[in-house]
């Protein structure tokens, strides 16, 4: 008997009593067929065996960077907790969602299609499949890996244009020697590049385990703490020194000169006692603005530049033909460099993945392509084109100019020289040799 997959066994002899379950036995797992051999569905997900443990939240500075480096950099037992820990704290900043949003709406707002090269027609039904909310999932994924460092992607099942798909936590993950740890306090590992796998797991951006993000985790260390600093600067000096003065040492006295003291820093009023003296200095340092905001641009800049390539984007102080620059510089080379690769990606790995899992569709000598010509030119400079390439003398499908330019064509108009003449007029001066324009028809002869 089979329950879950597995054999279960009777005992010989062994009789069953009303409301009593039976001993059972379990076959060897050896003995049975191994779950990861369904077709479309996954009963064996990494996933799920991966245990949660603690997470370090205090207050980061560059000595743990450092040894979140030398933890992934161990040739016998490298780790990436402490370094993801360190980046999954840190990517709370701001200004660096920010640039990484830019980032992705510039790469992911391109349509895109599949396209079988033999006959270079255009694979609808799997342009469709591509067109679900688990490919752009799987987009989101891929840039992530760009940005972040390697990740690894587990499918869960394949069910018509129903793919899930889940991440594989990156902490507990070594891209460098292909394993995943469980349980990090454990030496047990899965290697997940092993043949029992492959058609499940997948990774993303292998060659890079540290991503982009690496490059400036000083800076975003930095940023934060610089601004915490400035916080307890404004609260050391935002607020002018108040000092009181009294010629009477009673204890009892002295109390109640401190007490209003402290209501005169909330309430700005007390009462204090005969003789007393109250002395307001103002903080004379003003080039604390300069310092601490100066420092905290410096990171910024260099947050940006490494994310979308400059700060201008998002800098209300830009000028427009910076922004308009730098924005040309996201979208035709940074954002076009992140396309490629994920062509590359779902060319090389994701089709023959999918057609091993029965999507008879596809095959492989369908290529994914991003369309992108139109949206890389303004509509008018394309018209422009179009255009001359018509007076010219290039004859243009009528149904492609419809739809690109989304213009009803009915059919060709006549043109004659004056616009403003009937159809008759045009007519009678065709007939009248002494216009301009006019033809001479040969006369017959009898």
């Amino acid at each position: 008997m089979k329950v879950f997959g597995l054999e279960f066994k009777r005992l010989k002899g062994q009789k069953i009593d009303s409301g009593v379950l039976p001993k059972t036995t379990i076959v060897n797992k050896a003995e049975t067929t191994p779950l990861r051999n369904k077709k479309n569905k996954n009963l064996e997900a990494i996933i799920e065996k991966i245990a949660k443990s603690f997470k370090d939240r205090s207050r980061k500075d560059i000595d743990k960077w450092r040894m979140a480096l030398m933890a992934a950099e161990r040739w016998d037992n490298p780790r990436f907790n402490i370094f993801h820990d360190l980046v999954d704290d840190l990517k709370t900043d701001g200004t660096f969602r920010t640039q990484v949003q830019l980032r992705e709406s510039a790469t992911l707002s391109v349509g895109f299609q599949i396209r079988n090269q033999k006959t270079g027609e255009i694979n609808e039904e799997a342009t469709g499949l591509f067109n679900q909310q688990w490919f752009y999932k799987y987009l989101a994924a891929y840039l992530t890996s760009v940005i972040f460092g390697t990740r690894v992607i587990e499918f869960f099942e394949f069910n018509g244009h129903n793919i899930s798909f889940g991440i594989v936590p990156p902490r507990n993950v070594v891209p460098v020697q292909k394993r995943i740890y469980p349980d990090l306090n454990s030496t047990k590992f899965i290697d997940y590049s092993s043949p029992e796998h492959t058609d499940w797991v997948v990774e993303l951006n292998g060659e890079n385990p540290l991503g982009i993000v690496n490059d400036i985790v000083p800076n975003l260390i930095w940023k934060r703490n610089v601004a915490q600093s400035w916080m307890e600067f404004c609260e050391k000096f935002g607020n002018p020194l108040v000092s009181a003065t009294t010629n009477n040492s009673n204890q009892d006295h002295l109390d109640n000169v401190e007490k209003q003291l402290l209501a005169l820093a909330e309430a700005s009023v007390g009462v204090f006692p005969e003789g007393t003296t109250i002395k307001f200095d103002e903080a004379k340092r003003t080039d604390a603005y300069g310092l601490y905001s100066e420092f905290i641009k410096f990171n910024i800049n260099e947050i940006c530049g490494a994310i979308v390539g400059s700060n201008t984007l998002s800098n209300d102080n830009a000028n427009r033909s910076q922004s308009e620059v730098h924005e040309r510089t996201l979208d035709y080379k940074i954002s076009q460099a992140d396309r490629r690769d994920i062509k590359f990606n779902v060319n090389d790995i994701l089709i023959p993945l999918l057609v091993q899992h029965g999507y008879s569709f596809l095959s492989h000598d369908d290529v994914f392509e991003w369309v992108e010509s139109k949206e890389e030119i303004d509509i008018n400079q394309y018209w422009d084109i179009v255009n001359g390439m018509l007076l010219n003398g290039y004859e243009i499908e009528e149904e492609w100019l419809s739809e690109t330019f989304n213009v009803p064509i009915t059919g060709k108009r006549r043109i004659f020289q004056n616009q403003n003449l009937t159809d008759e007029e045009a007519n009678s001066q065709q007939d009248d040799p002494d216009q301009p324009g006019a033809t001479w028809n040969r006369p017959e002869y009898s």
